[in-house]
């Protein structure tokens, strides 16, 4: 890394930014992708992170939710740094009774893997009610890699946007992060919308990496994003140098790192 490269994760640590979008866990495809509680630790040391919302990657591809659940809780209770959120399968006939658990267990959100678990956006409506009933953030994981790298055997299936629409349409007060979107997606999405979206429905910017101008348009509309890397499955310095070499101004830089997801909890039922 170059001299100013070190010198701009240098300035984003100073931020105190939130995560959104890590896990615990081996990325199936890539030996290296794996991160123990340890490993995030020393993640959030080196960016400066005061908080990491996790879950576990043995719920997105294990016969059950609950098996890495129990072991996010396990590894990380108790710890300030995370916000647990267990991750829900929509399909199962158990998961209202997973959701309910999470809830009483002292889960921070939950999280839904459509494009994992082979779910269709219209099942995400009873997930969107509890949510909202249990006063939990949603967080939709669309995508955890790029489709040009993708593993033959993966079983991820990128979103179809319209359908995309149709859920935000349906999620009420429910606070509601986006995970895995790209700018030209979210474009698409706000044409589908109307660009009338909710104030309380987010994205994550792991997927947005690019050029610094494209962290600049960010202050079109900087209470829609929040810093999410997918650690360890992605290489999160792209995301964090493209916000600290942005023209943003300090309080936009300062929303979209930390302010804009610490406001997902405020907004809560």
């Amino acid at each position: 890394m170059t001299d100013r490269g070190r010198m701009l994760l240098r300035n984003f640590a100073g931020l105190g930014a939130t995560d959104t979008s890590c896990f615990l866990g081996q990325w199936p495809y890539r030996l290296g992708n794996a991160a123990d509680v340890d490993g995030l630790r020393a993640y959030a040391a080196r960016l400066g992170l005061r908080s990491v919302w996790v879950s576990h990657l043995a719920s997105l591809f294990g016969f059950d939710t609950r098996t890495g659940n129990d072991a996010a809780l396990a590894a990380c209770a108790g710890d300030p740094l995370f916000r647990l959120f267990a991750t829900i399968d929509p399909g199962q006939p158990s998961w209202h009774t997973e959701l309910e658990w999470a809830a009483a267990a002292g889960f921070h959100g939950i999280r839904v893997a459509p494009g994992f678990h082979g779910r269709q956006p219209a099942q995400l409506q009873p997930v969107l009610d509890a949510c909202q009933q249990h006063h939990l953030p949603l967080q939709l994981i669309f995508r955890l890699d790029d489709f040009r790298v993708r593993h033959p055997l993966s079983p991820a299936v990128d979103p179809q946007l319209h359908l995309v629409a149709d859920v935000i349409r349906s999620c009420g007060e429910t606070p509601v992060l986006l995970s895995g979107l790209n700018l030209a997606e979210w474009l698409e999405l706000g044409r589908h919308l109307g660009d009338h979206v909710p104030r309380q429905v987010r994205l994550d910017l792991w997927h947005m990496n690019g050029p610094t101008h494209v962290a600049d348009g960010l202050g079109n509309d900087p209470g829609r994003w929040v810093f999410g890397s997918g650690f360890p499955i992605q290489t999160p310095e792209a995301t964090a140098l493209q916000l600290a070499a942005s023209t943003l101004d300090e309080d936009d830089v300062r929303a979209i790192v930390s302010g804009n997801a610490s406001a997902m909890f405020a907004e809560r039922g």
